[in-house]
């Protein structure tokens, strides 16, 4: 064999060397990225987006934009989407807002308008993936990269001051959200506290009452909420789905089914957009629980950066199944009046509230709140409130921080055991 024939083969041998060492370099890199990319978390009004390997996880394209699984993100976000198979382009819709997102294009169409972009959706595996920040920057948006918890953060902006009043109603529970002109009431104290409620909400109920949430069947969240569908329009009722054979039940189902075009839904995961930059998630923490108290609806209010836990009266049963669904909150309504069988060290870990509030009557008989309980909330920090003590509280936010009409804390010497 000749020299030059040598040379020519030792040439290609040396191509195909180099060529492959550059491959497996940018089979490396990609797998570095994707691998650092499906590791991102992504919040969403403080709540993380649960992805998986069915819907896809976030990663960094080549532009290096953050690129995240259409459905999951977008339904955790409360847009209503659809898709065009002719146009290969998704139509996002919230409130008055609509953005249409079309495949491989660096443009986004924002109410009909064309907006550039710096990336373009993309199709990996049969999944639609979207570039996060124009998308939700496109909605009024706050996108934020916080590099010690690898993670993007995503926040509605806020309009305005939200109001959450937690009523007195003795030992029972009854809470008014007074979002602007949207309301949203969460249980109605027992039969007794029915024209008590309906005097108290007057003053903020704008036209219809938007949403009640019947937490579960005990008298003392029930008792007066057929007073308040008979006195109010109501739109929608959110039940636990639990029934009991009772009059105070019996009471309040006939009313949910007799008020004219109201939605009665069972709890499930759901997202509820209230308006102004709020949302309600109710959160599913099971049903068929042996306690009655454990099938309580559960939901968190998320207004900017401050977050209202609402636990009926779940206990640590239902806590302990359900702690992945949870995270750090500003605000804990207390379980259960405060009793020592909710509000389990483990949940309040992951909670970390600021504050707590616990709806209980002046020197009832189950000796709420439990001594247990609160060294619990004053050892994880949280500064406590009680209609007990303070009578009606009201919690005002504008999203950043909050306040309490009282400035009259729970004490350790206040437990009724």
């Amino acid at each position: 064999m000749s020299t030059k024939r040598k040379g020519r083969r030792k040439k290609k041998s040396n191509k195909l060397i180099k060529f492959m060492s550059i491959f497996t370099i940018c089979c490396l890199f990609m797998a570095v990225v994707y691998a650092y990319s499906s590791s991102t978390a992504i919040y969403i009004n403080n709540e993380k987006v649960a992805f998986s390997s069915q819907s896809g996880y976030p990663f960094t394209d080549s532009q290096g934009r953050m690129q995240v699984p259409l459905r999951a993100t977008m339904d955790a976000y409360g847009c209503e989407i659809s898709w065009s198979d002719a146009e290969q382009t998704v139509t996002l819709k919230k409130q008055d807002m609509t953005v249409k997102v079309p495949i491989g294009k660096s443009y986004i169409l924002v109410n009909g308008n064309q907006k550039k972009t710096d990336t373009a959706a993309l199709l990996e595996n049969g999944r639609t993936y979207l570039p996060i920040r124009p998308v939700l920057e496109a909605f009024g948006a706050n996108v934020k990269w916080d590099e010690k918890k690898n993670a993007v953060l995503i926040t509605e902006s806020v309009d305005g001051e939200l109001k959450v009043h937690f009523i007195d109603v003795d030992q029972a529970d009854a809470i008014l959200i007074d979002n602007q002109d949207f309301e949203v009431l969460i249980d109605g104290g027992n039969n007794k506290d029915g024209r008590t409620i309906v005097s108290y909400i007057k003053n903020y109920v704008d036209g219809p009452l938007d949403l009640v949430i019947a937490t579960h069947p005990d008298a003392d969240h029930i008792g007066g909420l057929d007073d308040v569908i008979e006195a109010y329009t109501v739109s929608k009722i959110i039940d636990s789905g639990a029934k009991k054979d009772t009059k105070t039940y019996n009471e309040y189902w006939q009313a949910a089914q007799n008020e004219p075009n109201c939605k009665v839904l069972f709890d499930d995961e759901m997202t509820l957009d209230l308006g102004y930059g709020a949302n309600l998630k109710v959160i599913e923490t099971g049903d068929g629980y042996k306690d009655a108290n454990d099938n309580s609806v559960v939901a968190q209010l998320n207004y900017g950066d401050v977050s209202l836990l609402l636990t009926g009266d779940m206990e640590k049963e239902a806590e302990k199944t359900s702690l992945t669904k949870f995270g750090k909150v500003t605000v804990l309504k207390a379980g259960h009046h405060g009793s020592a069988t909710s509000s389990s060290q483990g949940l309040l870990d992951i909670l970390q509230p600021e504050y707590v509030v616990i709806s209980a009557g002046k020197e009832n008989s189950y000796g709420h709140p439990h001594r247990a309980v609160l060294e619990r909330y004053f050892n994880c920090g949280a500064t406590v409130y009680g209609t007990f003590r303070s009578g009606n509280i009201i919690m005002s936010t504008d999203g950043k921080g909050v306040s309490f009409n009282t400035n009259d804390p729970v004490l350790l010497s206040d437990a009724g055991d």
